[in-house]
């Protein structure tokens, strides 16, 4: 209970300051008002691979599989200069698929609401990057066929749970700015973390320290490989290996 409540306070601490930040260099705002909510699927077409790029502002975001398209996402938000914006193209055998918002402008008021539930599908081989400004994203990914992992985020709470299983090596990275960042990692594959902290409390269970990181028990002796490349500035990160 302890720890959800410091989440909670973390992101909101996080919005405000993040906004604080951006405010001084967003010369225009955008007002809540009513609350809308939208729906967008996009089919991979007669590409066999994707490359999946998310750049969400702020708020709630949640990625996960259960797609039977490529995509299918639900988005709810009440800042109509915060619309998302959803485009696909595709080159040869690639789909490219961007989802961000309309503009930067800074909504304001005391009930901005930015919810972003994002399914892909499992069975498409995505090259995923996600880029969050600040709030709470909650990534669980071990059912994607992930080929490549990209993350980048502000500030806020991030849950990223990569427990799956891939037949092929996987690379990941992390950059965190100032949060939480929990990471659930697998259990069958080897694992090595590359760690690349400043003022961060890690916390490591089920791995072994290493002197650049940490390892799995299954480093070493399981076929494929996850390798993780964490960076993160200030905060927490919590590493857990079943």
């Amino acid at each position: 209970m302890k720890k959800k409540t410091f989440a909670a306070r973390l992101a909101s601490a996080g919005l405000a300051l993040w906004f604080a930040m951006i405010a001084c260099s967003l010369p225009n705002t955008a007002s809540v008002g009513d609350l809308r909510t939208e729906s967008h699927s996009i089919d991979l077409g007669s590409a066999s691979t994707a490359r999946v790029q998310i750049e969400f502002p702020a708020g709630e975001l949640k990625v996960e599989s259960g797609a039977s398209s490529l995509m299918e996402g639900s988005f709810r938000y009440n800042a109509a200069d915060w619309e998302p914006q959803v485009s696909y193209t595709q080159n040869g055998t690639q789909g490219d698929l961007l989802i961000n918002q309309k503009d930067d402008t800074l909504p304001v008021g005391d009930r901005l609401v930015i919810q972003w539930d994002i399914q892909l599908n499992e069975e498409v081989p995505i090259e995923l990057n996600v880029r969050t400004g600040a709030g709470t994203s909650d990534l669980d990914l071990g059912k994607l066929d992930l080929t490549g992992l990209t993350i980048e985020t502000g500030v806020g709470v991030t849950t990223v749970d990569l427990n799956g299983v891939w037949l092929h090596d996987v690379e990941v990275s992390i950059e965190g700015g100032m949060g939480e960042i929990t990471v659930n990692l697998p259990a069958e594959m080897g694992v090595r973390v590359e760690m690349d902290t400043a003022l961060v409390s890690v916390t490591a269970t089920g791995l072994t320290k290493t002197e650049s990181g940490y390892v799995n028990r299954a480093y070493g002796a399981a076929p494929y490989t996850l390798t993780l490349k964490m960076q993160a500035g200030v905060g927490s990160v919590i590493l857990v290996a079943p």
